[in-house]
């Protein structure tokens, strides 16, 4: 339910539909979702001082209806209630960017810049433009809410985004960083412009798969049939049965490739987040991790692949509208919602 006045809507629609296009790199010194300095020595503290900083700026632009609206208690149920679907299907509680001011939407992307590498925030902006392209009605660039879950200024806190194809959770504990469930989808993939939201998460895999010898290749593909990312939105996950084919018995070639993917991954998270989920990758062993593709590996048909390791899982689902609707998500054992800095 949209409560904006309509010219502001019409102008907040505007900063994100007119901001450069779908695919555009946006973030620019005074633009939509200032861009923020990181480097590669940035700590998971500096992060979660930033979040802060933008979250308390977010809270204040907002009138005290909104700010009540837009804020939770850290340990309700309401900060492990997600989903990946349109809101008409999964009602959602928290405040929308289609209710925000031109100067609240400014506040609320400062803080998912604050949150995201420049990729990742470009990503972000991309998958809600594509609501646009939607049929009339189906969806809107601008339903995606925002959550606070308790005060940024404790030591524990977190926010949320979240709306059709985009859940993301961000938990601070004692300075460190969680944001896992880390859900990204599109549909529809592409444009008439040619530009495609998801190229190399879906392209790598694929040409991994068809770098194969044709044994390697009939036992990667552990079914015929696609299916549907199997963790669906579950609070907490566990190992799934290991498919397809191990790290170890890979080539360089591939495994370059599936280095790639996750990569891919990674590059929308902020610098401190992403080198340390690099860094336990990197260490696996190679018997640890393993890739799957269950359906076809021809392009524009429906598929499925997970990589997997002792520590996380890596689900993208392709299977709807022949190929051209994705859902992945990036899940950590024992660690989705920060529960691993809660427990220590």
């Amino acid at each position: 339910m949209n409560n904006q006045p309509e010219p502001n809507r019409r102008q907040t629609l505007q900063m994100l539909l007119i901001a450069g296009g779908v695919g555009s790199t946006i973030i620019a010194s005074g633009g939509i979702g200032a861009a923020v300095a990181q480097s590669a020595t940035d700590t998971q503290a500096d992060l979660a001082s930033r979040m802060k900083s933008e979250a308390l700026k977010y809270l204040a632009s907002l009138d005290p209806a909104k700010a009540q609206r837009s804020s939770f208690p850290f340990g309700g149920e309401e900060r492990t209630r997600w989903h990946w679907t349109m809101t008409s299907t999964f009602p959602r509680n928290g405040v929308t960017l289609g209710e925000l001011d031109a100067s609240q939407y400014q506040a609320a992307m400062d803080l998912l810049a604050a949150s995201l590498s420049s990729r990742g925030f470009d990503k972000v902006q991309d998958i809600m433009r594509l609501q646009a392209l939607l049929p009339t009605g189906a969806a809107d660039p601008l339903a995606y809410h925002v959550s606070v879950f308790g005060d940024p200024n404790d030591v524990q806190w977190g926010w949320r985004l979240e709306g059709h194809h985009l859940s993301h959770h961000f938990t601070v504990v004692d300075g460190k960083v969680s944001m896992t469930p880390f859900f990204h989808g599109s549909w529809p993939t592409t444009t008439q412009t040619g530009f495609r939201a998801m190229p190399r998460e879906e392209d790598a895999a694929r040409e991994l798969v068809l770098s194969l010898t044709p044994a390697l290749r009939n036992r990667v593909v552990f079914q015929e049939n696609s299916l549907r990312h199997v963790t669906q939105n579950d609070i907490s996950v566990s190992a799934l049965p290991v498919v397809g084919l191990r790290f170890s018995e890979l080539g360089n070639d591939q495994r370059a490739l599936a280095a790639e993917i996750v990569a891919t991954y990674l590059a929308a998270l902020p610098t401190a987040i992403a080198i340390e989920k690099q860094a336990r990758f990197d260490a696996s062993a190679s018997d640890a991790l393993s890739f799957g593709w269950a359906g076809s590996h021809t392009p524009n048909q429906s598929h499925y692949y997970r990589i997997q390791s002792e520590t996380f899982l890596l689900e993208f689902d392709n299977s709807l509208n022949e190929g051209t609707h994705i859902h992945s998500v990036w899940r950590d054992f024992g660690g989705d919602f920060g529960t691993d800095h809660l427990k220590t």
